[in-house]
C-alpha cells in the first residue's frame, strides 16, 4: 500500500512557531524553545535523548510521531520535534484529529491478486478507520506513540494488528510512552496481537522528588489468544548511555521468541506423482517427488525449534495461473488464504510473488536435456577415420606402384604366365581384402612381388580392423550446443511436469524456442513421458530425454551399466529459478521462520539433506569397453559399398547383354515394327 499523506505538524501551533522561528547558527531558536516546566515535570531533561539513543541503535532515520491524547502540551510536542528535526530524522506528526482525516488518503493496494480477509471491522465506537497506513518501505521506520491508554491509541493498535495491515514487522519499530505500568495490561486485548516477528517496546517513565528513570520493557505474543509475553530490557534507565547499554545487553528481541507453545499453522506439500510416491522418508524412491522429501526434513527441523506443528493438505500441483487470473494447486489455496506456509519450496516466479512471500531458499533445481553422445558411427563414416590422409595416399601409391610392377614383370618375363594384364588390378585389390590371388605364379621374381604385396596388406588390414573396432565403441562428441542437439539425429521426450510445458513456451532464447518447436511442440503430447520410460529409451536408443537432473541421476545409477554412464551429456534448455519457502502475505511469523532456515544453511544441515536426497552425477568409472552391438547404422556404409557395387554391376551387365545380342535384338525390333505398318 502506498500513501499520500504528509502530516509535518499536527497543531497551527506547530506550522505559526516554524515560521516564526529564526535559523541561528543551524539550530532553531524561538521563545517558545526554552524549556518548558511542565515539559520538566513531565518528561524530565533526559527522555528526547533517550528517544534519539534508542531509535539511533536500531538504525532509524524516519520517524512518525503519533499523538492521540489532546491534553499533551504543545511546548512537550514541540520539544520532541526539535530534538528529532536536530538530530537529523525526519519526522511526520499524526494527531487524533489527522488520524481521523481520510480526504488526503490514497491508497493504491498492492495485494489486488489475492486480497487478504479483513479482521478489522469499524463500528465507529472502539473500532474507526483511520489515515494511519504504513507504506512496505525497504528501509527502517519507527513509530512513536505517547501515552497509548486512549480509545484513540487503542483504535490505532488494533488497525496496526490487523491481517490485512500487519504493521508490526521487523522494520518497524513501535515505542509506546506511558507514565502508569497498568497501561500494558491495555495490550492483552486479542485484537491486539503483537507476533514475534515485532519490534515493540514500552518506555515506563517517571519524574518524582526531581529525579527521572524509567523502563524499557519488550512485549510479543505467541498467537492473538495467548497472553502477552513481557521481558524486561533495562530498569531504573537515567539517560542516554544508560539505554544504549541496556538495549546491547538485550540483543535481537527475535531471539527469545523462539518457543511458539505447540500453535498449529495450515500448510500443505505437492505429492506430484502419487502413484508412484510410497512415503515422505522412503529413501529408496528418492528421485520421485524430491523437492517435497528434502524440504520436507527441513520443515521437520523447524517445527523441532519453533515448537509449531502443522496441519498438512496435500495436492497434486504447485500451481499455475489460468486464464481467468486464479491459480490452481497449491498456489490456489494461498491465494484464498487456506494456507500459512507450505511444507515445501517452489520456484520463485513474479506471478508468485504477488499472492506469497518467500521467506528463504533452500534448493536449486536443474531440469536438463539428458542424452548419450551417439556413437561415432552414427555421425560419421568410421571407415574412413582409421588412418590419416597421408597413409590412404600411400595405400594408394603402393596399389599403383605393385600394379605396375606386376605388368613389367608380365611383360619382360621368361617365363609364361596364366594371366591378363587386367588381372594384375584383382590381384592387387585382393591382396588388399586378404582374398588371396587364383593365379599360380611360376617364377621367383612375381612370386617376391606377391609375398610383399601380402604381408603389407596383412599389416594394413590388420591396423585397419583393430581401429574399426575401437571407434565402434567410441562416443562421439558431435552435440555439444542446443543448437547442434536439433540438428542431431536424436529424438527428445519432455519430463512430464507442468513447469516444464510453461518454461519452454515463455522462454525467449531462439536456440531454446526452435528446438521446442521442431522437436518437442510437433509431436503433442506424446513426447511428455515418465522419467523410467524417458531414461530407458535415452539407454537403448537414440534418444535425449529433458528430465530434472536430480531424478535422472538416480535411474542412471540403478539402471545403467558402468559403459552406459561414460559419455552421459546434459544441456540447460532454460534456468530454472531457485526454490524457496512461501508463506501467506501478512504473515506475522515469517521473520522468525526466515531466520530459522538462514540457520539450517549455516550449521550445514542443508547441506546434509541435499546430499541425503538429492543424487549426485554418477561417475564414469568403467571407460568405454565391453561388449557392443554392431546394428545398420554402424554397417550403413558397407551396405552402401555393396548396393551401389550391385547397381553397377547389374547395369554392366545389361549393357554386355544387349552388346552381345544386339543384331537378334535389332530384327526382333525391326521385324515388329513391319508387322505394325
Amino acid at each position: 500500500m502506498k500513501v499520500q499523506v504528509f502530516r509535518w505538524l499536527p497543531l497551527l501551533f506547530f506550522l505559526l512557531v516554524s515560521a516564526m522561528v529564526p535559523r541561528v547558527g543551524g539550530s532553531w531558536r524561538s521563545e517558545n524553545s526554552r524549556e518548558d516546566p511542565d515539559s520538566k515535570t513531565r518528561w524530565g531533561n533526559q527522555l528526547p535523548d533517550m528517544l534519539v539513543a534508542y531509535y539511533r541503535h536500531h538504525g532509524v532515520h524516519s520517524l512518525m510521531l503519533v499523538v492521540c491524547h489532546t491534553d499533551i502540551a504543545d511546548s512537550r510536542l514541540w520539544t520532541l520535534w526539535q530534538h528529532f528535526n536536530l538530530n537529523d530524522f525526519y519526522v511526520q506528526v499524526s494527531t487524533a484529529t489527522s488520524l481521523r482525516d481520510l480526504r488526503h488518503v490514497d491508497v493504491l493496494d498492492d495485494l489486488k491478486d489475492a486480497p487478504p480477509p479483513k479482521s478489522f471491522h469499524a463500528n465507529n465506537s472502539t473500532h474507526w478507520e483511520t489515515s494511519f497506513v504504513l507504506p512496505m518501505l525497504p528501509y527502517k521506520m519507527g513509530v512513536l506513540l505517547l501515552e497509548f491508554n486512549s480509545e484513540c491509541a487503542l483504535n490505532l493498535l488494533r488497525w496496526s494488528a490487523a491481517s490485512e495491515h500487519n504493521y508490526f514487522t521487523t522494520n518497524r519499530f513501535w515505542l509506546l510512552l506511558s507514565e502508569d505500568p497498568a497501561d500494558i495490561d491495555l495490550l492483552e486485548d486479542p485484537e491486539i496481537f503483537i507476533p514475534p516477528d515485532s519490534e515493540l517496546k514500552v518506555l515506563h517513565y517517571e519524574y518524582k522528588d526531581g529525579n527521572f528513570s524509567s523502563s524499557l520493557i519488550d512485549l510479543y505474543k505467541v498467537a492473538a489468544w495467548k497472553p502477552l509475553k513481557k521481558k524486561l530490557i533495562g530498569h531504573n534507565i537515567r539517560n542516554r548511555r544508560h539505554i544504549v547499554h541496556a538495549l546491547q545487553h538485550f540483543g535481537s528481541a527475535i531471539t527469545y521468541r523462539q518457543n511458539l507453545e505447540g500453535i498449529v499453522f495450515n500448510s500443505a506439500i505437492v505429492i506430484a506423482f502419487p502413484d508412484l510416491f510410497t512415503n515422505i522418508e522412503d529413501l529408496t524412491l528418492r528421485h520421485i517427488d524430491t523437492i517435497s522429501k528434502v524440504n520436507h526434513r527441513l520443515m521437520l527441523e523447524l517445527a523441532n525449534r519453533l515448537n509449531i506443528s502443522y496441519n498438512t493438505y496435500q495436492t497434486v500441483n504447485y500451481g499455475w495461473r489460468q486464464p481467468n487470473g486464479s491459480f490452481d494447486g497449491l498456489m490456489g489455496r494461498f491465494q484464498r488464504y487456506e494456507l500459512d506456509l507450505a511444507q515445501l519450496a517452489i520456484f520463485m516466479r513474479l506471478d508468485r510473488i504477488a499472492l506469497v512471500d518467500f521467506v528463504a531458499e533452500t534448493y536449486r533445481v536443474r531440469a536438463g536435456i539428458m542424452f548419450r553422445q551417439p556413437p561415432l558411427s552414427a555421425v560419421a563414416n568410421i571407415f574412413a577415420m582409421p588412418f590419416e590422409n597421408d597413409v590412404w595416399v600411400s595405400i594408394l601409391m603402393l596399389l599403383i606402384i605393385t600394379t605396375v610392377v606386376l605388368v613389367v614383370e608380365l611383360l619382360f618375363s621368361p617365363h609364361t604366365h596364366d594371366m591378363s594384364y587386367m588381372d594384375t588390378l584383382n590381384f592387387v585389390w585382393g591382396a588388399m581384402c586378404q582374398q588371396g590371388f587364383y593365379v599360380e605364379v611360376r617364377n621367383r621374381s612375381a612370386r617376391i612381388i606377391v609375398f610383399t604385396t601380402f604381408v603389407a596388406a596383412l599389416f594394413l588390414f590388420t591396423s585397419f580392423s583393430a581401429n574399426i573396432v575401437a571407434l565402434l565403441q567410441s562416443p562421439s562428441d558431435a552435440i555439444r550446443s542446443l543448437a547442434d542437439l536439433g540438428q542431431s539425429p536424436l529424438e527428445i521426450g519432455v519430463q512430464d511436469t507442468q513447469y516444464n510445458k510453461i518454461y519452454f513456451t515463455e522462454s525467449t532464447d531462439p536456440v531454446t524456442k526452435n528446438l521446442y518447436h521442431k522437436k518437442i511442440a510437433s509431436k503433442g503430447d506424446n513426447v511428455y513421458v515418465r522419467p523410467s520410460l524417458g531414461m530407458e529409451r535415452m539407454r537403448t536408443g537414440l534418444f535425449a530425454y529433458q528430465v530434472e537432473l536430480q531424478a535422472g541421476y538416480q535411474i542412471v545409477s540403478d539402471t545403467f551399466s558402468e559403459p552406459e554412464k561414460c559419455g552421459l551429456m546434459e544441456l540447460e534448455p532454460f534456468q530454472l529459478p531457485m526454490l524457496a519457502i512461501p508463506t501467506r502475505k501478512n504473515f506475522p511469523y515469517k521473520e522468525l521462520i526466515r531466520r530459522q532456515l538462514r540457520w539450517q544453511r549455516e550449521v550445514s544441515l542443508v547441506n546434509r539433506e541435499e546430499r541425503k536426497w538429492i543424487p549426485q552425477k554418477p561417475k564414469c568409472e568403467g571407460g568405454v569397453g565391453g561388449f557392443v552391438s554392431i546394428g545398420i547404422t554402424e554397417c550403413r556404409y558397407a551396405l552402401g559399398i555393396f548396393g551401389c557395387g550391385a547397381a553397377a554391376s547389374f547395369f554392366l551387365f545389361l549393357f554386355e547383354f544387349i552388346f552381345k545380342h544386339f543384331k537378334q535384338v535389332y530384327r526382333i525390333i525391326k521385324g515388329y515394327r513391319e508387322m505394325q505398318r
